[in-house]
């Protein structure tokens, strides 16, 4: 019989939450805006009201945990998020206690990025592997490791910053504070900064017509990549370098089998993919980096779910006396 979790991820636009078995079969999938606006108080009501409804639909038994993944800050032994982005006075909030008593189920939460390294490695692009690196390039850069089957999460939890790896010293300021940091390169954010440099440096006129029907996204800069514009091609080469120089120093620390690469920036394609496998060998040392492979994420939309279910699957695994 399938083992079952109630996978929710909270999202800084979407609350979503499903059943999910074992096999990666996902049931009853609900969503509804997070409306982050109207403060945490009202989101946990939300995040309450789905799992209501899965648990109606499904009716699983009181003895099926809830893993919940949310971006930010996040302090898995201590179930508290200390800072979430996109959802106002999200601090301090003592996000497992306040679920677990309103659900009357056990709850185990998790930062969304590390929590996307399990759901890789149990589901997706890296299953069955034990040694894995996945990197998120989404608004922002998360990611983390699994390595010999275990998730790197550190003394409490807020291991795997791979989007905050310095690479260069000198480079422009991220939004974690730091300086030079991967994100700041390779993030959607960092590309649309330097899709709107190029706009008001007149150096890419496919992306100013462009423009003028909208602010600059990065599926904008894609698209005039993609048409051959040379200056946002060199946004997407550069980005790609930056990641290869971050997953470099993380691939010699590790020594993965797979580095798995999700998030909206990956669905570039290869003006991401092509470059960072031309340059992340000359970032590694050639007897680590022999055998690694780079895979783009096969669970996409779906990550969070996936990776909210995989923390369940993973605890009740590490359990006491469980074999």
């Amino acid at each position: 019989m399938a083992e079952l979790a109630i996978a929710v991820d909270l999202g800084g636009t979407n609350i979503r939450a499903a059943l999910v078995d074992d096999g990666g079969t996902i049931r009853h999938l609900v969503s509804r805006p997070t409306q982050g606006q109207e403060g945490p108080e009202a989101v946990l009501d939300r995040v309450a009201a789905l799992v209501g409804e899965v648990v109606a639909h499904e009716q699983p038994g009181p003895e099926v945990e809830v893993g919940v993944v949310a971006p930010g800050t996040v302090d898995p032994n201590e179930g508290v998020v200390y800072y979430g982005p996109n959802i106002r006075d999200w601090h301090d909030v003592h996000l497992r206690d306040i679920l677990a008593g309103s659900l009357n189920r056990t709850v185990l939460i998790g930062n969304d990025a590390n929590a996307a390294a399990l759901g890789e490695a149990r589901f997706g692009s890296g299953k069955q592997v034990r040694n894995l690196i996945y990197i998120g390039l989404g608004t922002g850069v998360g990611g983390g490791v699994i390595s010999g089957g275990e998730l790197i999460s550190g003394k409490r939890g807020f291991g795997g910053e791979l989007g905050h790896v310095t690479i260069d010293p000198s480079g422009p300021r991220c939004t974690c504070g730091g300086i030079g940091c991967v994100e700041a390169y390779a993030s959607g954010w960092a590309i649309v900064r330097d899709g709107e440099l190029l706009v008001q440096s007149l150096r890419s006129d496919m992306l100013a017509r462009m423009a003028k029907s909208g602010p600059v996204t990065p599926r904008m800069v894609s698209q005039a990549a993609e048409a051959g514009d040379p200056a946002a091609i060199a946004i997407y080469d550069r980005a790609a370098r930056a990641l290869a120089a971050g997953l470099g120093g993380l691939v010699n620390i590790f020594n993965p089998e797979v580095i798995v690469i999700g998030g909206g920036v990956a669905k570039a394609g290869n003006l991401i993919f092509k470059p960072l496998r031309e340059a992340l060998p000359s970032y590694t040392m050639p007897s680590i980096y022999d055998g690694v492979t780079i895979r783009e994420s096969s669970l996409e939309a779906h990550t969070g779910i996936y990776g909210a279910a995989a923390l369940v699957f993973h605890a009740r695994e590490h359990q006491p006396g469980r074999h």
